[in-house]
């Protein structure tokens, strides 16, 4: 594989959105990913496995995705951490559970939707954990009462993005929207 690029970017409109929509998180019994298909540019355009895919809504400008580039030059190594930080809204007992079942999970695999529609499979390779997190009340009325989780995991690569709709492009795994 040649480390040189082939041709450059254009400027482009100012389009783009931040912040992420929603997330939908792999799981159920026997849950996992046993092979993937890309096009060619490498985006992903089909997943086999089992398990299903559980979506979390999450509102508008609370969460978001960050994957940082860490390189040693002097080693010649890099990889790209992802970290993807959900807020969910208000503390009950079911959202507890949920973070307490992620919690003990160190290969959670992840589709995190942004508010452009773009898909991204998170902890393709390696996984996600669940790095760190508050969970609280607030103190004034007006204080977030909820989660806010951050999930976190090493790549050798950034994350891919999907091209379709999850329910077709997923094979032998259910989408399950809440």
């Amino acid at each position: 594989m040649s480390c040189y690029i082939s041709e450059g970017l254009a400027l482009g409109c100012s389009d783009g959105l931040g912040s992420i929509q929603t997330i939908y998180i792999l799981g159920g019994s026997g849950s996992t990913i046993s092979g993937i298909t890309y096009d060619a540019d490498g985006a992903i355009t089909g997943v086999t496995g089992s398990g299903s895919l559980y979506q979390f809504q999450l509102k508008r400008n609370t969460s978001s995705l960050t994957q940082t580039v860490q390189k040693n030059y002097e080693n010649g190594s890099i990889y790209f951490q992802q970290q993807l930080s959900a807020v969910w809204f208000k503390y009950d007992q079911i959202k507890r559970n949920q973070a307490k079942i992620l919690s003990q999970n160190d290969q959670i695999k992840i589709v995190a939707v942004d508010q452009n529609g773009t898909q991204y499979l998170l902890g393709q390779e390696n996984g996600l954990f669940l790095a760190s997190g508050t969970i609280g009340t607030g103190t004034a009325f007006a204080d977030r009462n909820g989660f806010e989780l951050v999930f976190q995991g090493d790549e050798k690569v950034p994350a891919n993005t999907i091209v379709g709709a999850l329910a077709t492009v997923f094979s032998g795994i259910t989408v399950v929207n809440y």
